[in-house]
């Protein structure tokens, strides 16, 4: 119909045809080289038994997008740390599956800022567009005195991706 008003008015409709598959979304990728960005692939559709079989385990075994395809077909996995990603693998198998559908639902980075601080950033499930930064290696808020701008600038960065 839009095809036929253009035509005919030799003007353009103003009907949008909006597709919501986020499946082409491009995540900026880091600047920083002590920056790492994962994007999970969806946790329902990897390992009949799930992520539960390695909870026991200080790395578990995660199949990113970024991660290479081997000769079989299967993603081979990225090892991570179980105290970094467990939470975050948790919180998206029990999330709907339109919500996750969206890249930017999957992705976590991981800031190191010094040899035994990291920060990791991630979205929040429950509420899209927002972020949540929690510490990995540290307890208390020693880790304020490891960010230099550089670092900083890192870490809004990756908060821009879940926010936008």
């Amino acid at each position: 119909m839009a095809k036929v008003f253009e035509k005919l008015f030799n003007r353009k409709s103003s009907v949008v045809q909006n597709d919501n598959k986020n499946t082409n979304v491009v995540l900026p990728r880091p600047k920083y080289d002590f920056v790492e960005q994962y994007t999970v692939i969806d946790p329902k559709r990897v390992l009949n038994g799930g992520y539960e079989l390695f909870y026991g385990c200080d790395m578990i075994p995660v199949a990113c997008e970024e991660s290479k395809t081997s000769v079989c077909g299967f993603n081979r996995a990225i090892m991570l740390p179980r105290n970094i990603i467990s939470g975050f693998l948790n919180a998206l198998k029990q999330a709907p599956a339109e919500t996750i559908d969206n890249p930017k639902m999957r992705t976590i980075s991981i800031v190191h800022l010094s040899d035994n601080q990291r920060v990791v950033i991630g979205p929040r499930i429950d509420k899209p567009g927002n972020v949540i930064v929690w510490t990995v290696d540290s307890k208390e808020h020693d880790w304020l005195f490891d960010i230099t701008p550089e670092k900083n600038r890192a870490i809004v960065e990756q908060m821009k991706i879940h926010t936008r």
